[in-house]
């Protein structure tokens, strides 16, 4: 056959089939979701069957670190590909926005999707800037929390009706969907029927737990977790696996509709931080530490052409957005700090070794294979006071060990430490309402002066 007639051939196969279809693409972000309470890193209790059948189709990373142990500077750096300090969110969380970098919404908004997000935490409305992209951003938040009146939130099933309303509505439009789920944040408050769920979590041979009259969690129950008089740690570990089962269920739904599609789909789970149960005398709180307890979170990729595999290599946050675009086929981010992990994948191929950071904002980390740098302000510091600063070994699922000294480390952690983008605020006046929500989270709302 003459190459005339190939031509012919190859250009009629086009015009039947089309040009090949954009994958629809969904990012499931959980709230304070440890790694370690779920299956597929190796939890007991069944409390994630549909994460686990998603983790068994995809590729699970054992060592992915998060941004922030806070959830607004987590996301930015998700969206946007760039460090903490990179963003003019920082590190704090619910006072300041997002200024002069494009997200992965704008990106995909650009190529031809549809785009929403329906999120269910206060500090993620649309005062700090993320909705940029979307068009539909859903940052209604109906839902008293319990322990907190003045703050609202929308848990996980509600959260997914206002989706899969959208999602059907969509047509054969490529969708980019973002989901943040609110469960398993504290206070543990599972619904109706998963609260009864996992009494064999509960032990009865613990100390008890004080009941602090604050929300710092340490050495003791924050005033915002407690309930009645539970005062065991297994009692609220428990609550919390049973909000994990209520989120899983949820996604369940997703998936299920997100399949009816029958689109090639590019999915991508995660969390934004982890939480404290115990370590370092904290309980049951996060954002005051970079340390791997809060820095290490969940992530799976699934997507066309990815085999299903495990990866032992340190990934993060800030890949999150170059490998999205990567596989769903749009032009690559402009300025990155992370990878597109896709190509590697593929190829079967090691991913490089690097250093990655973890930003709570007084205290930082660098970590690089299995060791972590860490500097951190002291209680009660004041200004001029050297911080404190130690070198760790860490493996996923054991303790932290003292490591001897890594100047390397040392010198990467103190030039991301000197490498900032000014902070920008929103430019609304926070109402006293609005402050004691963000404070009654545990975040702190610091003056403007000095930041």
């Amino acid at each position: 056959m003459s190459s005339t007639r190939y031509a012919l051939l190859a250009a009629l196969v086009l015009v039947a089939c089309g040009p090949p279809a954009q994958p629809d693409v969904l990012l499931v972000v959980v709230d304070t979701l440890r790694a370690d309470r779920l299956g597929v890193y190796g939890f007991s209790a069944p409390v994630s069957p549909n994460v686990d059948a998603l983790a068994a189709r995809g590729v699970v990373f054992e060592r992915a670190i998060a941004a922030s142990t806070k959830t607004a500077p987590s996301i930015t750096s998700l969206l946007t590909s760039r460090w903490v300090g990179g963003h003019s969110v920082g590190a704090l969380n619910g006072t300041t926005r997002l200024d002069g970098q494009e997200t992965l919404a704008e990106r995909l908004h650009t190529a031809g999707y549809a785009t929403a997000a329906f999120i269910g935490n206060m500090v993620l409305q649309r005062r700090i800037g993320l909705d940029a992209g979307f068009d539909v951003y859903d940052d209604e938040l109906p839902v008293r929390e319990a322990n907190r009146p003045d703050y609202f939130e929308r848990p996980a099933a509600p959260t997914t009706e206002r989706a899969l309303t959208w999602l059907d509505q969509q047509g054969d439009r490529p969708v980019f969907l973002w989901l943040h789920y609110q469960d398993p944040h504290g206070p543990y408050t599972p619904p109706t029927p998963f609260a009864a769920a996992f009494p064999e979590l509960e032990r009865a041979d613990e100390d008890p737990l004080p009941l602090l009259p604050d929300d710092s969690g340490l050495g003791g129950i924050p005033a915002y977790q407690r309930f009645a008089e539970q005062r065991r740690p297994s009692q609220y570990t428990r609550r919390y696996a049973s909000e994990v089962a209520a989120f899983d269920a949820a996604l369940g739904r997703l998936l299920a509709a997100f399949e009816r599609r029958g689109h090639p789909r590019v999915i991508v789970l995660t969390a934004d931080h982890g939480e404290s149960f115990g370590e370092d005398a904290r309980w049951f709180v996060h954002g005051h530490a970079s340390t791997p307890e809060l820095a290490r979170i969940p992530l799976v990729v699934v997507a066309p052409g990815l085999t299903p595999d495990r990866r032992s290599e340190l990934v993060h946050h800030v890949d999150v957005m170059p490998t999205v675009l990567e596989l769903a086929g749009a032009p690559p981010p402009g300025d990155s700090d992370g990878l597109a992990l896709g190509p590697y994948l593929r190829a079967g191929d090691s991913l490089p070794e690097r250093t990655v950071f973890c930003d709570a904002g007084t205290d930082q980390a660098a970590y690089v294979a299995d060791r972590y740098f860490r500097v951190w302000l002291p209680l009660g510091f004041r200004p001029g006071s050297l911080p404190r600063q130690g070198t760790f070994r860490w493996s996923p699922g054991a303790p932290p060990q003292l490591a001897p000294p890594d100047p390397q480390l040392a010198r990467e952690l103190a030039q991301y430490r000197g490498n900032r983008t000014k902070l920008r605020y929103h430019g609304e006046a926070l109402s006293a309402e609005d402050v004691a929500r963000l404070r009654a989270l545990g975040y702190a709302v610091p003056e403007r002066e000095g930041h």
